[in-house]
């Protein structure tokens, strides 16, 4: 699957609220070893979190986050401020 359709299927399953359904096309993708841009992945449904006011899934994302290798952990850091914004406004 492409990055760009993964997103949005991801961000769909965002906006209908549908944690299980996140939780298993992750794992599902995970366990699959393809190669993806995960930190791009990550920081595209990240903030669609945020936007939608998502907070469980925001939640769950940073859990998702904290499993991450160190350098995409430095990479993205930088969207949390923004992050944090989004679920305030």
């Amino acid at each position: 699957m492409a990055t760009k359709a993964l997103i949005t299927a991801l961000k769909q399953l965002v906006t209908n609220n549908d944690l299980t359904s996140l939780k298993a096309e992750y794992t599902t993708l995970q366990d699959s070893g393809v190669q993806m841009p995960w930190d791009v992945i990550f920081k595209d449904v990240y903030l669609h979190a945020c936007l939608k006011k998502r907070q469980v899934i925001v939640d769950w994302l940073l859990t998702v986050y904290e499993s991450m290798d160190e350098i995409s952990k430095i990479a993205l850091k930088q969207v949390f401020p923004y992050g944090r914004h989004l679920l305030k406004k």
